[in-house]
């Protein structure tokens, strides 16, 4: 819609819209076996920031700008960490799960009163940066809901800032820019805010800001198709690497939200990949990731289009796509989906983006990823009760071998190696329309 110079859509209302009483039935059925699945309870009992212990463990919490997959000190920035600051939970209208909390720092420099922290805030303005010192992390947050910036790619794009610091090539005449340092972390994302000084090359996001450094800079730009990667490490997370490399937006960890594998979701896998049992499940493996990621891509498109909670479908699957399905097929009588018609469209709103991005010059080579996931190899270390890493590792050598995926992922999407759509698909979807474009 930028693009186009589009900047609102105005609706008016002529009329109410009348739901059947089968429909609202249904619905609070569905609101009630999302609200009491047991990975709704443990979203509303610690919110997101539940991950950090988890991921932390498993290698998958990035930290200085992803030169690590392990903080030393996750015990400060953790769910028990942030309950110091929470005073109310809280959560979206009518939401059965309510995830969301109230924090405030009531004294100190770092004064603040919002809604979160979240975990992608928590993680991108502490490990990320490698700051644990949680009023800080509020107060961060803060000042990029006061500023109307983005706390990722905030969080990253100042981490980005501190490893080319710490490489040499980049100095500031007013900030340290070493890791962790407090006065980097708030003063960057006010010069950001307001493009003053070094903020005003940050504010261009770390793909421009790299291509301006030069010296090496693009290698230290974690990001995919210009978009500042989330938190989540590809090294660790195969299905998340990739898809991160195909989301047709840029690196985004709710485009596609493979989580099967992460949450050991045994139901979901026997139910959608029986054959590919129990390998699906092996986190560091890439072996049946895309199978994984296709369908995950297409239930999540559902969920952007209905407006639903991912939190209660591919975070958890409380609600599967037959749950979805059902409510649709209620609420107009010409509306009869069944749960592969509903994926189908999925596919559809995946493939027209898809298309979209091609008739702008896109193709296999934006699916990527930095150098570091694809060269640079991560250990895992094993964590102790204090979450303190040791010296054992427990996993070595994790790299990603993105072609690999790439390749299996656009052969199960009827894509050609390219990364395009085929006419053979198109038509399957019913997008003849779209052909001329190839």
């Amino acid at each position: 819609m930028g693009y186009k110079n589009l900047k609102a859509l105005v609706v008016n209302a002529s009329q109410e819209v009348n739901y059947s009483q089968e429909f609202k039935d249904k619905a609070i059925e569905k609101m009630k076996k999302a609200g009491t699945h047991p990975g709704s309870k443990s979203l509303r009992k610690w919110g997101t920031v539940e991950l950090v212990d988890p991921k932390n463990q498993s290698g998958d919490l990035p930290t200085r700008n992803h030169q690590s997959g392990q903080f030393n000190y996750a015990d400060k920035v953790n769910a028990k960490a942030l309950d110091n600051y929470v005073y109310q939970n809280t959560g979206c209208y009518s939401c059965p799960i309510r995830c969301s909390r109230l924090s405030k720092v009531e004294n100190g420099d770092y004064q603040a009163e919002i809604e979160g922290p979240e975990y992608e805030t928590i993680n991108s303005m502490g490990p990320m940066v490698d700051n644990h010192d949680m009023e800080l992390i509020i107060y961060a947050n803060k000042l990029c809901n006061e500023y109307g910036i983005d706390t990722i790619s905030t969080g990253v794009i100042i981490s980005f800032a501190m490893e080319c610091h710490e490489k040499g090539i980049l100095d500031d005449e007013e900030l340290s820019l070493e890791w962790g340092d407090k006065e980097t972390i708030t003063e960057l994302i006010k010069k950001i805010a307001f493009r003053e000084g070094l903020g005003d090359l940050l504010a261009e996001g770390c793909y421009r800001a790299a291509k301006k450094i030069g010296q090496g800079a693009e290698e230290l730009a974690m990001h995919v198709k210009k978009m500042e990667i989330p938190m989540q490490e590809p090294r660790a997370s195969k299905a998340m690497g990739l898809g991160h490399a195909t989301s047709n937006r840029g690196a985004d960890h709710l485009y596609g939200l493979p989580t099967i594998d992460l949450t050991g979701n045994v139901e979901v896998a026997e139910k959608y990949f029986s054959e590919y049992m129990p390998q699906i499940l092996e986190v560091y493996s890439q072996k049946y990731k895309p199978e994984m990621l296709s369908f995950t891509q297409e239930y999540n498109a559902i969920s952007d289009a209905l407006g639903v909670c991912k939190f209660s479908t591919t975070e958890n699957f409380a609600l599967l796509p037959e749950d979805i399905a059902e409510g649709i097929s209620l609420l107009r009588e010409d509306l009869d989906f069944d749960e592969e018609e509903l994926l189908k469209a999925g596919e559809r709103i995946i493939n027209l983006e898809r298309m979209y991005n091609y008739r702008h010059g896109m193709t296999r080579s934006a699916d990527n990823l930095p150098e570091r996931f694809l060269k640079d190899s991560l250990n895992i270390y094993e964590v102790e009760k204090d979450n303190k890493l040791t010296d054992k590792v427990v996993v070595e050598n994790l790299k990603v071998d993105l072609d690999q995926m790439l390749d299996i992922y656009y052969q199960l999407r009827g894509w050609n190696q390219k990364g395009v759509p085929t006419e053979e698909k198109l038509k399957e979807l019913d997008m003849e329309e779209l052909i001329k474009d190839l």
